[in-house]
């Protein structure tokens, strides 16, 4: 774990994008919190971090947007498309196997 956490250290240090920077932090207290056993320890970090629940993140970052556009706002996005979240590689694995058998 200490690994880990050196490493996503050094990429929260070396990182010039403050997003990402944001994003390097939150992982390294999830990795932190998940060393000890906390339940969900995403959601802990990310509310550490940033404020809020991982699952209203996107919807505050649209409606900052939506607040700096103003009308100019669906020039740029249209409200019923979000980006698709991808399901991580251990899950797209098994719903491949699961296609595959049916």
């Amino acid at each position: 774990m200490e690994r880990i956490l050196f490493q996503l250290e050094k990429a929260e240090r070396n990182e010039v994008d403050p997003w990402l920077r944001d994003d390097y932090r939150i992982a390294w207290i999830t990795v932190l919190l998940a060393g000890y056993g906390r339940l969900e320890p995403h959601v802990t970090a990310t509310y550490r971090v940033l404020g809020l629940h991982p699952e209203k993140v996107w919807p505050a970052i649209l409606a900052r947007r939506r607040f700096l556009l103003g009308a100019e706002f669906e020039s740029f996005y249209d409200e019923g498309v979000l980006p698709v979240k991808k399901p991580p590689a251990s899950v797209r694995i098994i719903l491949q196997r699961a296609d595959r058998a049916a």
